[in-house]
């Protein structure tokens, strides 16, 4: 099957840019991290670290093709190149990346050694038709249905983690959906993803509409081992942006080990000023939560831990961001996670600076605070600061 996938990307390359039938656009960035722990962790018997670093070389490259009227072909790769101190210090980092669990496997580390590996890795490959009100898209793609900016109780086909900065695209799904626009207001999806693993296979629907203007949704389907049923809105309350969703999780068998009912919801509000203060704040409710100590994130790989029914470790959560454009080329941000239970925190300051049109320098670090074994201190407070440099094309 592999093989097939990249004698399919091959022809696919070879089709003449200048025919104006297929665009190409992407970018290239150069990121350094490093990773400050205040207590040692243990790597071996003999071993422990409090300091590691890396460096990834990241490339993206979208293509779109336009063989006939109302038809598109979109591919989208990207090639990862780990370095550093990381890679030798952390056993699995590199196969935790290379982790597929599509119905297809088009992840690869195709170089590897002690202290580097280079990842390739095709999370977008879809066939898209659309013919008056109806829309077919079939192949690896995104289907969000999240309507929130942090957590996505609607988004069960592919969560994604707030944290997960440098994946602004975020993941996608091997699926085929089907979409229907009664107006220019509602439409109807219907959608199924397909999977390796049963626990991630889903069958949804999904209803959009406008009233009193409120964007409202409605879902429901199956999804895993669990029927679900969800909804949201999107609005405004005077001149405050105000948002909601929210879904509930059934098992299909009452005895079923390997699933349990859950319930997720979040709300938030933002608001930008006149001068471009953008400020924003979101509640999260996970009924699968705790509100003991628990098992904290891990560093290599946020999106393989979350799902639209267990969004969190804790029980609740709370989200605040604040920023400001010092000017036309200098944006400031900080956002802040806080479990209000276990009192450990997320801190993300950042800062980005447009060096030219198609430049930016990207600086941020991520701190995680709190008692050790709480949801963001489970390996005791962590210091992350990382520097990106980035040329689109």
């Amino acid at each position: 099957m592999k093989r097939t996938i990249l004698i399919l990307l091959f022809l696919f390359l070879l089709f003449d840019l200048k025919a104006q039938k297929l665009t190409l656009d992407g970018y290239v960035k150069d990121m350094e991290g490093i990773y400050l722990f205040d207590d040692a962790i243990p790597i071996s018997f003999d071993k422990e670290i409090k300091t590691v670093s890396y460096n990834l070389i990241h490339n993206r490259l979208n293509f779109k093709f336009y063989p006939v009227k109302n038809l598109m072909v979109d591919l989208e790769l990207r090639n990862r190149f780990f370095s550093g101190k990381l890679i030798g210090q952390m056993p699995g980092y590199a196969d935790a990346i290379a982790v597929d669990n599509g119905l297809v496997d088009l992840s690869w580390n195709i170089a590897k050694g002690e202290k580097y590996f280079l990842n390739t890795s095709i999370d977008r490959f879809f066939i898209d038709y659309t013919l008056k009100n109806w829309q077919i898209r079939t192949g690896r793609q995104r289907i969000n249905w999240g309507i929130n900016l942090v957590w996505n109780p609607n988004d069960i086909f592919n969560a994604f983690s707030y944290m997960d900065f440098d994946y602004e695209e975020r993941p996608g799904s091997d699926a085929v959906l089907i979409s229907w626009y009664p107006s220019g207001s509602s439409a109807f999806d219907l959608a199924y993803k397909a999977s390796k693993l049963e626990k991630e296979r889903t069958l949804a629907a999904k209803y959009r509409f406008n009233l009193f203007d409120y964007d409202i949704q409605f879902l429901a389907g199956q999804a895993g081992y669990d029927y679900v049923l969800g909804g949201g809105w999107s609005g405004a309350i005077w001149n405050l942006s105000f948002r909601g969703e929210a879904s509930w999780f059934k098992p299909q068998h009452q005895k079923e080990d390997l699933s349990e009912e859950a319930f997720s919801g979040t709300v938030s509000l933002d608001y930008t000023f006149s001068n471009s203060l953008y400020l924003h704040t979101s509640f999260l409710y996970n009924s699968m939560g705790t509100t003991e100590k628990g098992i904290g994130y891990s560093l290599i790989n946020l999106n393989q831990q979350l799902s639209a029914k267990n969004l969190s470790i804790g029980k609740y959560e709370l989200f605040g961001q604040i920023s400001y454009p010092f000017g036309s080329l200098v944006n400031g941000s900080i956002a802040a996670m806080y479990n209000p239970v276990d009192f450990s925190i997320y801190v993300g300051p950042s800062v980005a600076i447009s060096l030219h049109d198609d430049v930016e320098l990207f600086l941020t670090s991520q701190l995680l605070l709190g008692d050790n074994g709480t949801e963001y201190a489970s390996l005791g407070d962590v210091y992350s600061f990382f520097g990106r440099l980035r040329w689109s094309f």
